[in-house]
């Protein structure tokens, strides 16, 4: 008899109304414990139990919660939690807010995502942020050497939802770490929808269409904390480039579109 292929298992923190989470699930990840303290996003998660059978609701502040009380919530040791993941409070970061700043209590939470990767030592983690956190240098790259720190290799890039099919422009920091004994690098998900312009030649060009070229430009491996001032967003290509790196990179991008033109003529 085949055996039952298991899933993988998630820790969610600032679980929110489980928007993350429903996101996890679809892409076959038992979120098992989900730490949320807003009474209404609570109601939320409870409401919409029936989608997380084996999720366990932790209410709570997590600054008075331990990584070995949710281990024993999630009856795994430690190491043994594939994914953390959580998008920790973002108005203290938000361009939308006009006292943006770094001593915003709640921007400080993010040093409890930092203290809880240390103490649970998942397999992989991912932080969700807001755009405008990008723009704090000397913060995110404290935040990125810290996570390094706890044992893991890190990396981080900016996407759009609506480069992933969802009808909305909405900008996301996405921080992703591999803890270092797996080997392996993050990865981050090549763009699949563009605008109807960008996969359009230009007409009298020779160059192919902006979306071929935007996908061989998408930092696969995300970028890392010595680039973060040299981020730019590319708004032709609509991906995340090192403007350092950027023209080489692009260039390099045609090279590679053209061999691949000239190798399936020759097919």
């Amino acid at each position: 008899m085949k055996k039952k292929k298991r899933l993988p298992v998630a820790i969610e923190l600032f679980a929110g109304a489980g928007g993350m989470a429903l996101g996890l699930k679809q892409a076959g990840v038992d979120v098992v414990v989900a730490v949320e303290k807003d009474d209404l996003c609570v109601s939320t998660l409870k409401a919409n139990k029936s989608f997380f059978p084996r999720m366990k609701i932790v209410q709570a502040d997590i600054c008075t919660l331990s990584g070995e009380y949710l281990l024993k919530k999630a009856r795994r040791a430690r190491g043994d939690i594939d994914i953390l993941s959580g998008g920790p409070p973002c108005q203290g970061f938000s361009t939308a807010s006009s006292r943006r700043s770094t001593n915003d209590p709640r921007s400080k939470l993010m040093w409890q995502f930092v203290r809880m990767v240390k103490e649970i030592q998942p397999r992989y983690f991912v932080i969700e942020n807001v755009r405008g956190i990008l723009s704090f240098a000397n913060f995110f790259r404290l935040l990125l050497k810290c996570l390094e720190k706890c044992g893991y290799v890190v990396r981080f890039n900016l996407l759009d939802c609506c480069s992933y099919g969802v009808p909305q422009r909405r900008q996301r920091v996405l921080i992703h770490g591999v803890r270092k004994d797996l080997n392996k690098l993050p990865v981050y998900p090549v763009p699949t929808h563009f605008d109807p312009k960008q996969l359009e030649q230009e007409k009298g060009s020779l160059s192919p269409p902006k979306a071929l070229v935007a996908q061989k430009c998408f930092a696969v491996n995300g970028f890392d904390k010595s680039e973060v001032e040299d981020v730019w967003w590319n708004t032709r290509l609509d991906v995340l480039m090192n403007k350092k790196t950027a023209v080489e990179r692009i260039e390099r991008a045609l090279r590679e579109i053209f061999m691949e033109m000239l190798l399936k003529r020759g097919e």
